[in-house]
């Protein structure tokens, strides 16, 4: 049970004294119920003795004294256990959302990693099961210790049995742990991705194309085949370990049955008193209990410490890019970039999509990279942005190996824009300077609007009822806008220009953009970025012609090198490219 005890650590933490809260309140619930069993013998002792009715009544009023302590405890115990684990599950799902955006993006994009995310989810739901572990069944079972001891004064044999009871149990116990693993293993990408098609079903971004399309059978369909198969696992799951706990039940009842067959033959016999009897069996009763409660949460305390375990697991997965490089003195009043023989194959991959790339982008350099789609480019990019490490290879900033540089550091220096960008369901203000809207400072705001009316944006944003504070999600105001994709384009170019980096990177940002628009933004972009070194990906050829030197990309190999002119001259692949589409345009 190492994992439930590090999560009681972990509460500590955050809830000074839980701990110890919780066990002496348990130790309170435990020992307060032995006033029942006690009670009866002493009240039949002193009816079969001296009768004194002042006595009888003081033991029932004791009784029902314990008895409201012992209830205004477990209702206080009640209300602090709801407190802390609603505050804890806000707080762990918090972990394991700020773990998953410091994770190296190769293990973001891993199916296992995604498995494990989804088990660390369910971890944080399966700790509410501890919750009615502590409340009734830790109590109970100090009772039922207790009660054991009485029950072990009338006969030690007892002891014996107990330990028989324990070693067959041993092995069912290890079996339900087995089963538990395997379902968990098992079941997790099914849960994930059902929980995925009923994410999606709610998604409106795919709602014109669900309807017009008639996409709703499919989606559902799709939602039922991963649902089908949790059931089919989930009922294979509970099959078993409901033959588990019945034949942990038959041996636990079955000495129960035998040590009450025990004391009712004493009480014919009159070896013990009918007082003692009662004691006894009051003893037994609070040991069935006892048993009763962990024969049904037994299975759930392994269950919620193989989960807490995955949950630990990914906490404890080293973190990303933030924390690598250790050079954090860089001279960034020239930026020269170098890939040396760079190669880079896919972590689950065999197959290289980049092969041995040597090129350079000079100071103050904009080079255009081009290629037919799959052929390296966006992978360029995300080596470039330290997203991923060359399989093979270095990349140099000003020849320091970029591997070397503190990557907070290196990102100051980077201004990307990306294909597949995101704008974040926020203010556009918060959007463009990452801060919350009460950090953003008046000098921030008059660089937003320069970046504004750079993109010929600021008549759009001057139509928002709140302006560069509106927001764009309707989760948040009715007074929100949902850009289209050409202006969320120029939003996410927006964010790039107000980073204010030394190094524009620019993958096909204006793919949504009309070549009017497209012409226009890489004319803005092209004076912003004027003596800086700049890459930029482009679909249309048209804006390469710009840029002071091309470099063409084939099935992942730099092929082509040069300016416009030069290439134009030459039969290759960007000659071919670019004629294509200017006859599309004439």
């Amino acid at each position: 049970m190492k994992n439930i005890r590090k999560l009681f650590k972990l509460i500590d933490t955050y809830r000074p004294g839980f701990t110890l809260r919780v066990i002496v309140t348990n130790l309170i619930l435990g020992f307060l119920p032995l006033i029942n069993i006690f009670a009866p013998k002493l009240i039949i002792d002193e009816l079969m003795g001296q009768k004194r009715i002042s006595y009888c009544l003081g033991l029932g009023l004791l009784v029902i004294v314990l008895g409201f302590i012992k209830e205004v405890t477990y209702r206080g115990l009640n209300n602090y256990l709801t407190l802390v684990f609603e505050d804890m599950s806000d707080k762990l799902t918090f972990k394991i959302a700020k773990k998953s955006l410091r994770l190296p993006i190769e293990k973001s994009d891993s199916k296992d990693i995604q498995d494990m995310m989804e088990q660390a989810h369910y971890a944080v739901w399966e700790m509410y099961t501890l919750y009615d572990i502590i409340v009734l069944v830790v109590s109970a079972v100090i009772t039922g210790i207790l009660s054991l001891g009485i029950l072990v004064r009338l006969n030690p044999a007892i002891i014996i049995l107990l330990i028989l009871l324990v070693l067959i149990n041993k092995k069912i116990v290890k079996l339900i742990k087995e089963n538990e693993l395997k379902y968990h293993g098992e079941s997790v990408t099914e849960i994930r991705s059902y929980r995925f098609f009923a994410d999606f079903a709610a998604d409106l971004r795919y709602f014109k194309d669900v309807e017009i399309y008639d996409g709703q059978d499919l989606v559902l369909e799709k939602a039922d085949i991963y649902h089908q198969n949790v059931i089919r696992s989930s009922t294979e799951y509970f099959n078993k370990n409901g033959i588990y706990t019945g034949i942990m039940n038959v041996s636990a009842n079955g000495s129960i049955i035998f040590t009450l067959i025990y004391l009712t033959y004493k009480l014919i016999d009159k070896t013990i008193s009918l007082a003692n009897f009662t004691m006894y069996f009051n003893s037994l009763i609070q040991v069935i209990n006892a048993t009763n409660l962990i024969q049904q949460n037994y299975a759930k305390v392994i269950s919620v410490n193989a989960q807490l375990e995955v949950f630990f697991n990914f906490l404890e997965m080293e973190e990303g890019l933030l924390d690598k490089g250790e050079i954090t003195d860089i001279d960034t009043s020239k930026i020269n970039i170098r890939f040396d023989n760079v190669s880079f194959k896919y972590p689950a991959s065999e197959s290289y999509v980049l092969k041995d790339a040597t090129f350079k982008i000079k100071n103050g350099e904009t080079l255009a990279l081009v290629g037919k789609n799959g052929a390296g480019k966006s992978t360029i990019v995300k080596l470039l942005c330290k997203f991923y490490e060359p399989s093979e290879g270095t990349i140099y900033l000003n020849d320091i190996d970029i591997a070397k540089i503190s990557t907070k550091k290196y990102y100051e220096i980077l201004s990307p824009t990306f294909q597949d960008f995101r704008l974040f369901p926020f203010r556009i203000s918060e959007n463009i300077t990452s801060k919350l809207k009460e950090e953003i400072t008046d000098y921030e705001y008059k660089n937003m609007a320069k970046a504004f009316d750079l993109l010929n944006l600021s008549t759009w944003i001057d139509k928002q009822v709140e302006k560069e504070n509106t927001f764009l999600t309707y989760l948040f105001s009715d007074k929100s806008v949902e850009p289209s994709g050409g202006i969320g384009q120029k939003l996410a170019l927006a964010r790039s220009i107000f980073h204010e980096g030394k190094f524009f990177i620019m993958d096909e940002p204006t793919s949504a953009l009309d070549p009017r628009s497209e012409q226009e933004i890489f004319d803005n972009m092209l004076k912003i970025s004027k003596g800086q070194t700049s890459l930029f990906i482009s679909h249309r050829l048209s804006s390469t012609k710009y840029a002071d030197r091309i470099i063409v990309c084939d099935d992942g190999k730099i092929t082509e090198n040069g300016t416009h002119d030069k290439l134009m001259k030459e039969d290759g692949l960007y000659k071919e490219m670019f004629t294509t589409q200017a006859d599309l345009y004439v």
